[in-house]
């Protein structure tokens, strides 16, 4: 899928590319602003499948690259039709958040009833609190995070939401030097009232839509972290908590990425 070439190009090949998600996208994105952030030509080669490549034009892929980058997709406006709830979308600061959350309240409720429905707000507020830890508090040098969300034909969605700075785990060890174990790290961060910058009244993210998972009583929900070699999984169903962990792996990945999934059947 990678391939460089002289002066420093890299060509990022999807031509055989299968499928995607919003997380495999709003990683992509990332991918490309951490290159061309190093100076490297990003070239991006299409799909070879037409849906897919009709799929990554809705969900908003080529939409501004970094200058030098270079992508034959076009860019299709979702219809009323159309399943993308949020094509991906690069944020840079603390009003382009409210923006889009004021955006997803409305839009959410459009497109689901019944339990799903009724998790409009803690999905939104996913968005808003998540994000904001890219904006405001540091974990991405650049003060960005990259979001994208898809309904699909069954009662599903799926939500992701990165940044390519620094971690969770290093950001709470500024505040909690202590948490040298990655997955011990993430696991901290995804407690109520828990925050890398020391603040009390922060750190409501993460425990605010499993909250929200359980008080709606959604059918089945599920939100996986990546940061570091930190890893964290949680999941609910008709209301319930089933299993909650944190573990630590031998690869660490580059900056956070959140991946919430509701089933309303």
């Amino acid at each position: 899928m990678l391939r460089d070439l002289p002066d420093g190009i890299l060509v990022l090949d999807l031509t055989d590319l299968q499928f995607a998600d919003p997380l495999f996208l709003v990683r992509m994105r990332g991918f490309i602003d951490w290159h061309s952030s190093m100076g490297r030509e990003v070239r991006i080669l299409r799909p070879k499948d037409p849906s897919l490549c009709v799929y990554l034009e809705r969900m908003h892929l080529a939409a501004e690259l970094p200058p030098g980058c270079h992508c034959d997709l076009a860019m299709i406006g979702p219809n009323d039709k159309s399943e993308v709830l949020i094509p991906v979308r690069r944020l840079g600061s603390r009003d382009a958040v409210e923006d889009l959350e004021r955006e997803l309240s409305d839009l959410y409720l459009a497109h689901f009833k019944g339990p799903l429905g009724r998790l409009a707000e803690a999905f939104t507020r996913t968005v808003g609190e998540i994000s904001d830890n890219a904006t405001t508090h540091g974990r991405s040098k650049e003060g960005v995070s990259y979001v994208a969300a898809q309904r699909y034909k069954r009662e599903l969605c799926v939500l992701a939401i990165g940044d390519i700075g620094i971690g969770i785990p290093e950001h709470m060890r500024h505040a909690y030097p202590q948490l040298q174990d990655d997955g011990e790290a993430v696991r901290e961060a995804t407690k109520e009232g828990v925050s890398g910058t020391g603040d009390a009244d922060r750190g409501i993210g993460y425990q605010y839509v499993i909250d929200g998972m359980k008080e709606t009583k959604v059918p089945r929900g599920e939100l996986r972290v990546w940061s570091g070699r930190g890893r964290f999984r949680v999941e609910t169903r008709g209301g319930l908590q089933e299993r909650r962990r944190a573990w630590t792996v031998g690869e660490a990945t580059v900056g956070t990425w959140v991946r919430l999934e509701l089933v309303g059947q």
